[in-house]
């Protein structure tokens, strides 16, 4: 018998991760999952709230403490390939696995997290824990919890993407960055008269590569890599390209900011073109997308890091909590971005990451979650909460 023990139904979790699954929610058409989070969460018995973004949020309480946020988004990536899977990518469940689409990102961590928590209610003797469902975290991590916590206001956040149950106290950021050289167009058979931003484009790609970003000594080193490059006019028939455009994924660490990541590329781009007649600029991209309810987020790509140690309050809390539950609180770190960038990195919440299955599955063909681990993960959530709410708000 473990210090720390809730009833859960591994079928009721089951049943509600496959109906999740068949319930299609590409970022932005989110709509039919909320409407199944909501009905799910306020048929356990939580107090259900739908924001203006459409993310649903579901809360039970006790008398005054520390409010406890626990997250999971809805969206999913697309399936490009469904002939190539050997399951259904619309939900399956296979003995004691289900697959499809969302199973572990994140769709079981969400159904997991909603019934540990309901197991809560009548146990929890102080503060609140509240679980977030929330909406359109494929595209950009943060913002839309940003709005969640910015409400709530909690102490304390728990990103349930995956871990392998094992505990996440950090992640590396992400920064999209745009690099954009400005030429002259001409005639292709008389290349003097004008200036080549494809040519120049090479000069500034290939002088990038001199740049080493710093590394930490548990996310590792915050890396630079090139993922796309374009000029125009394209196709360039007869023509000397006037406009290119590079676009570097740049994976941050704790503490740097937009300016530190775009500083360093923008003193090298502009010391490769010199005397080249090409113009160079650095920025970053900015997502422009609506939510399902018609609500508009604009947001540079950046995605802050995020880390703590092993002595704060959050982690050594959630340790705790897992030990009564009978898991074994082995500390990990996200390889991945979560919305913890915006927990964590913009608004300085303490924040940590604990979820069921396998990250390495996350867009893959065959994605799957384990039935067990979906209850063992419910297990953990209503532990790791309930201790949480112990500590001083």
């Amino acid at each position: 018998m473990t210090g720390f023990d809730i009833a859960v139904s591994a079928e009721a979790i089951a049943d509600f991760t496959l109906r999740l699954i068949q319930t299609p929610s590409l970022s932005g058409q989110e709509d039919g999952v909320a409407r199944l989070v909501f009905e799910e969460m306020t048929k356990l018995g939580f107090r259900v709230q739908v924001d203006a973004f459409g993310n649903v949020v579901g809360t039970i309480s006790a008398r005054p403490g520390p409010t406890v946020l626990l997250d999971a988004h809805m969206d999913t990536v697309g399936v490009s390939s469904s002939e190539l899977w050997t399951r259904n990518p619309w939900g399956e469940r296979v003995g004691e696995r289900i697959y499809g689409r969302g199973a572990m990102d994140m769709k079981g961590p969400l159904a997991a997290a909603i019934y540990g928590i309901a197991a809560l209610r009548s146990r929890l003797e102080r503060g609140t824990v509240a679980v977030s469902a929330t909406v359109a975290e494929e595209l950009v991590e943060g913002p839309a919890l940003e709005k969640v916590a910015e409400r709530l206001r909690p102490d304390f956040v728990v990103i349930c993407e995956a871990t392998s149950l094992k505990l996440a106290r950090g992640q590396r950021g992400r920064a999209e960055v745009r690099v954009e050289v400005f030429g002259k167009p001409t005639h292709s058979s008389r290349p003097e008269l004008g200036v080549n931003a494809a040519q120049a484009m090479v000069d500034v790609a290939h002088a990038l590569r001199d740049i080493q970003p710093p590394s930490h000594p548990v996310l590792g080193p915050g890396i630079l890599v090139l993922t796309d490059v374009k000029s125009e006019p394209y196709p360039g028939l007869s023509v000397v390209p006037d406009y290119c455009l590079a676009t570097y994924d740049r994976r941050t660490l704790p503490g740097e900011r937009e300016e530190d990541v775009l500083g360093p590329i923008r003193t090298l781009a502009e010391r490769a073109i010199e005397g080249s007649g090409a113009r160079v600029q650095v920025t970053l991209a900015v997502d422009d997308f609506q939510t399902y309810t018609g609500q508009r987020i604009v947001a540079p790509n950046f995605a802050p890091a995020w880390f703590f140690d092993k002595d704060a309050p959050i982690v050594a809390g959630a340790v705790e909590g897992l030990r009564q539950a009978g898991i074994v609180p082995e500390l990990s770190h996200y390889a991945f971005c979560t919305n913890g960038s915006g927990t964590a990195g913009r608004l300085g919440i303490p924040t940590i990451g604990f979820g069921p299955g396998h990250e390495e599955l996350a867009h893959r063909i065959d994605e799957y979650i384990d039935v067990d681990e979906l209850v063992q993960a419910a297990r953990g959530y209503a532990a790791i909460a309930s201790q949480l709410v112990r500590l001083g708000g």
